[in-house]
């Protein structure tokens, strides 16, 4: 037995080796997991209103914003609209390109940044109105951040090879014998993709509702990126963006002059980390660089009294680094550092007959450096009561570059050119569900806004809204504001409802004031405006929007927004828009849908005397829209058509400037392949 059980005990070893060479023969594969983080983001109701709007093909970026319920659009031609948030103008509201600053080169802001950007370089569109925008920047009417598509890459084990995609849309509209083409190629790996788009615009002069051919609303457009982004490792990636636009003989038939060419390079390059051990959600480092050139034309207009050429550059380069921590279940922290440098300059030279010509600084050689830091701090009281409070503090420094912009400036008793601003912002939103369906939130802030170039360093530049010249005054004071906001949620499964209503009381309100001492330069302008501080001014209205889906395939989508304001005296300020309103009813019958759209504008009589404005009539819009999606030979293809305006109507925006009637009946059709 003995003997037995040696023999045994010496077998083991070898058994336990045996087993042990078994199970690496064994036929079952081993599998490693990584880590798999899955993480998901509510759509605000901008975000289902964008993608809504977003779904016409044709639609420029102009006219996406315009339907959103924050913003208006001023209009001086058929290209280039200013965006402006419930009132408040383009100097008063940061327009970001995906986080980076970029100004316009034009004294007639005939090139807000808008412009350079089209829908098929965009994700999305993110408004933020009062305190909630302090992270992108100091405001008053808060920011338009525009976000770049990116390019994708697989980022993922279980994808090994690589993949190319892309589509490509052309289309026609008959208002303006418009035409336009657009081309988007993706390539994409398990460790980087590209993503390469161009779209091509050109229009001629647009028919209005009477029939009459708008003289000087063309134009010509090209518009091309780049995008990269290239996996470093499964949590860190780097990105780069290039954008170049191009628009040439642009007509503005609300000025006297058009637009020669108009041309924006914009570069930036970003590393993003997110999900990094220590509750850092995601940290996103930028630098950025961007340089836009106009130059505005009066050479194809009849019966110029005086040629001119004018000129104007803008160069800008900054960064930010932006960084989003949890703390414990309940808390997260938003930091951020930003910093920019732009560079602005814009000059006249008038041609007289007989005499030499006379060259000027519209825009005397200057300079402005912002540095500014946030926080956004975010604390779940309950199940139902979240707070949030959002802190910034900035600096700017203006100053004149060059000893001709500082000798013109002292024609006028200025010394001292330079200007120098600290602006503290501080906001506090509480936000509580009264209800299973029904969240209120209420915001209180107090925040301000540096005066723009034109405002400290303007040289007579001739605004053609009411006729005069206009000169800065680099004595202003920085615009403050006391800001209140209540806002109103209602989401059940067919509905989603938004209501807000905001009251603003802006201290040391920037306006121009009529100077009897000052002489105009511009042949035909009525006088001569100097920018001042007004005591104050009050801005207040509301706007709401409702997305309803009675039945599964049909979607009611409606916007309303109105703004009111007036200054100390109760005069009333100009280009506030009146009572609004845009309905569409969308459906969706197989691969068919249907959309009917109604336009509502209410009469505006609350108009300013001093800035010459005039009342403009109510007027109602119908439009038809339609869209059918195809597959031939598994080619996916969409076709898109209808008519904007059906009867034609002749009529004009309130914040439309010159008497220029709108299109009349527009008939568009869109072809699109993707492959």
């Amino acid at each position: 037995m003995k003997s037995v059980t040696l023999i045994l005990i010496s077998l083991l070893p070898a058994g336990i080796a045996a087993a042990q060479v078994s199970v690496k023969e064994d036929s079952l594969r081993t599998v490693v997991l990584r880590e798999v983080n899955v993480s998901a983001r509510q759509k605000t109701q901008q975000q289902h209103l964008f993608q809504f709007f977003r779904a016409n093909r044709s639609a420029t970026s102009e006219d996406v914003l315009s339907r959103l319920p924050e913003i208006s659009m001023v209009r001086r031609g058929n290209y280039g609209m200013e965006p402006v948030i419930r009132s408040y103008n383009s100097g008063q509201v940061n327009l970001l390109l995906d986080g980076m600053r970029i100004h316009g080169a034009c004294t007639d802001k005939m090139d807000p940044a808008s412009i350079y950007i089209e829908p098929a370089n965009l994700q999305s569109i993110e408004v933020r109105t009062t305190g909630g925008s302090l992270l992108n920047g100091s405001s008053l009417g808060g920011s338009i951040n525009m976000k770049l598509a990116e390019a994708s890459c697989h980022g993922s084990c279980c994808e090994t090879g690589a993949t190319f995609s892309g589509s490509s849309n052309t289309g026609f509209h008959s208002a303006s014998r418009a035409f336009f083409q657009s081309l988007n190629l993706n390539y994409t790996t398990q460790k980087w993709g590209i993503a390469a788009t161009g779209t091509y615009r050109k229009a001629g002069n647009y028919r209005d509702g009477s029939g009459h051919r708008v003289q000087f609303s063309q134009y010509e457009k090209v518009n091309y990126s780049l995008h990269g982004k290239f996996l470093l490792n499964y949590n860190t990636y780097l990105k780069v963006d290039l954008l170049a636009d191009d628009g040439w003989n642009i007509g503005y038939a609300a000025l006297p002059m058009d637009v020669g060419y108009a041309n924006a390079r914009i570069g930036a390059v970003s590393l993003v980390q997110e999900n990094i051990p220590g509750g850092w959600r995601k940290i996103e480092a930028k630098l950025y660089a961007n340089q836009v050139k106009h130059y505005m034309d009066d050479t194809h207009r009849p019966d110029v009294p005086m040629h001119m050429d004018m000129p104007g550059k803008s160069r800008t380069s900054g960064f930010y680094l932006e960084g989003t921590k949890s703390i414990g279940q309940r808390q997260s922290l938003t930091l951020r550092a930003d910093a920019s440098l732009t560079r602005l300059v814009a000059s006249m030279t008038m041609y007289q007959e007989g005499q030499s010509p006379m060259y000027m600084l519209t825009w005397p050689d200057n300079r402005q450096r912002q540095t500014g830091v946030a926080a956004q701090y975010a604390l779940q009281l309950d199940s139902l009561t979240q707070l949030q409070i959002s802190a910034r503090a900035d600096y700017a420094d203006f100053g004149l570059t060059t000893a001709m912009g500082k000798d013109q400036l002292a024609v006028f008793g200025y010394d001292n050119s330079q200007a120098h601003f600290f602006i503290p912002s501080v906001s506090a939103q509480l936000s509580r569900k009264l209800h299973r369906n029904l969240k209120a939130t209420a915001s209180l802030g107090f925040n301000g806004r540096t005066p723009t170039a034109s405002e400290l360093y303007g040289f007579y530049l001739f605004n053609q809204f009411d006729m005069h010249d206009y000169i800065g005054n680099p004595g202003l004071q920085q615009e403050t504001a006391q800001q209140a906001e209540l806002s109103l949620t209602w989401r059940k499964s067919k509905w989603k409802v938004q209501a807000s209503g905001y009251v603003s009381r802006v201290n040391h309100y920037i306006m121009g004031v009529y100077d009897h001492s000052l002489s105009m330069m511009t042949i035909g302008a009525r006088g001569v405006k100097r920018y001042q501080n007004l005591d104050y001014a009050i801005l207040t209205g509301g706007e709401g929007s409702v997305m309803y889906q009675p039945f599964p395939k049909t979607q009611v989508v409606s916007v309303l927004k109105y703004a009111y304001a007036q200054n100390k005296e109760g005069d009333p300020l100009p280009m506030i828009a009146p009572l609004r309103n845009i309905t569409n009813i969308r459906q969706h019958l197989g691969k068919l849908w249907l959309q009917g759209e109604m336009e509502t504008a209410a009469v505006q009589r609350h108009v300013s005397e001093a800035a010459n404005e005039r009342e403009t009539g109510s007027f109602q819009l119908f439009h038809f829209r339609l869209g059918y999606n195809g597959q031939l030979n598994n080619i996916p293809w969409q076709l898109n058509g209808g008519v904007e305006n059906i009867f034609d109507a002749y009529y004009r925006e309130h914040l439309d400037w010159g008497n220029i009637g709108r299109p009349g009946r527009n008939f568009f059709l869109q072809f699109g392949i993707s492959f």
